[in-house]
């Protein structure tokens, strides 16, 4: 059955009913789906596992036998039935609805600011800086984070390289050696094509930073250092300013870090501010 041909199902109405007969790895699985359904948007496959008592493998057995090719499809359908229960909110104490975007992206900033460790921060600056070569690697919405460290990176002298495509990420990171520099992105820390890429950066030898928005996914598991920003995404926010700009503001945090520290990436800003004062009116 593909993801799509499951939209329209109840979730929980089957879980309810399948639930009594599962074996009891899943079934305490469905026990923390249905006693708190809305907190599984938000959670990775590790997490899951973890809060109900089981393995990842439980957790994919346990979506298969309720007609899911995956978790992530699991969720999809779930955030799905949730969003349709819930009646769209009016306008808040006066303000338009349109201001909350405003809110949630403030409200990311702060939890990014008391979520961030800096001395996090200052060793994947140094680490940077010292690098060999710097691979940046993204897909979907994350990509725009690759992109704008790869931009960053470049306006303080270093060559960093960003791939959105997986198989071009696959292969770069493969081909990675000691003293390079590998920085993953991904919001949930549980696409497989970042996570396969980090995979590949680690057997490499190189050293993995990543910027992701969940404490316990598989990628943080393979990080050297995690990069936490705020605001988890659910199936149906992906790609969410909230979660964008708190990453955007730790690729500025690191730009920000390098140049403090290094004279020649103070010299490497004015140099490039310089080479494109002509290419505006």
């Amino acid at each position: 059955m593909s993801e799509t041909s499951t939209l329209g199902r109840k979730v929980l109405a089957s879980l309810r009913a399948a639930n009594p007969g599962l074996s009891p790895a899943l079934g305490r699985i469905g026990d923390y789906v249905l006693d708190g359904p809305e907190r599984v948007l938000s959670q990775t496959v590790t997490e899951l596992a973890e809060a109900s008592g089981s393995s990842e493998a439980s957790v994919i057995r346990f979506c298969r036998e309720q007609g899911f090719p995956s978790f992530q499809g699991f969720k999809l359908a779930l955030a799905t039935e949730l969003a349709s229960a819930q009646p769209a909110r009016a306008e808040e104490a006066g303000r338009h609805a349109l201001f909350r975007i405003v809110d949630r992206a403030v409200d990311a900033l702060r939890q990014t600011e008391d979520l961030l460790d800096p001395a996090a921060v200052e060793a994947v600056a140094d680490r940077l800086r010292a690098a060999r070569r710097v691979l940046v690697f993204g897909v979907g919405a994350s990509a725009i984070t690759a992109r704008y460290a790869q931009y960053k990176l470049a306006r303080v002298g270093l060559q960093a390289v960003a791939h959105d495509d997986p198989h071009m990420a696959a292969m770069a990171t493969a081909a990675l050696e000691e003293g390079d520099v590998a920085l993953a992105v991904s919001s949930s820390g549980s696409t497989l094509d970042v996570v396969r890429a980090a995979t590949l950066a680690k057997e490499a030898g190189a050293f993995l930073a990543a910027i992701t928005n969940r404490t316990k996914s598989p990628l943080t598991a393979l990080a050297d250092v995690v990069l936490l920003a705020s605001t988890p995404e659910t199936p149906l926010t992906g790609g969410a300013l909230a979660s964008k700009i708190s990453q955007l503001v730790i690729v500025d945090m690191l730009f920000e870090t390098i140049a403090d520290r290094d004279p020649a990436a103070r010299d490497a800003i004015r140099r490039t501010a310089q080479s494109v004062t002509d290419r505006g009116y």
